[in-house]
């Protein structure tokens, strides 16, 4: 990879930038039949739900954003094609691509459970998967935070 792109690539991402979309963690709540939770529109993702978090993600434009900023040729392709020359998608619905920037192809996966003819929604899935693949918004796809690391040596046993 040309210099500097990785570093580039895995900056973080300014606060304005990040997203955050609701997950209803309570199930009466999602079945709408709740009366410990009465719904309210939150103050944060501005949705009107009862009991919820919020997964931070970085959308389909601010990647786009940064790729373009770190390789105005970077580029996407599918890994197969229909007989028509259309995005093939596998048997599940989902879209596998290869993602190439500063000269160098990773792989990537985008699906959009429960959505019909949502094509648009699976290239902008499967860019943002293969981009974390080379460190863009890494820190948000974490399901916990990273491990201190020291620099101090330790003692190992030969």
């Amino acid at each position: 990879m040309k210099d500097g792109i990785a570093d580039k690539l895995r900056a973080p991402f300014q606060p304005e930038q990040i997203g955050h979309l609701p997950k209803v963690v309570c199930k009466p709540c999602s079945d709408r039949a709740c009366t410990a939770h009465k719904p309210k529109t939150c103050s944060t993702c501005k949705a009107y739900l009862g009991k919820h978090i919020h997964i931070d993600y970085v959308g389909h434009a601010h990647v786009t954003e940064r790729l373009l900023e770190v390789d105005p040729d970077w580029s996407w392709e599918p890994m197969a094609f229909t007989g028509s020359g259309l995005p093939l998608l596998d048997d599940t619905g989902g879209l596998w691509i290869k993602l190439t920037i500063g000269g160098k192809t990773m792989v990537g996966y985008g699906d959009a459970p429960g959505k019909r003819a949502a094509v648009k929604e699976l290239i902008g899935d499967a860019i943002r998967n293969a981009a974390m693949r080379f460190g863009v918004a890494l820190v948000l796809w974490k399901k916990e935070p990273a491990a201190p690391v020291s620099d101090e040596k330790r003692d190992v046993a030969p």
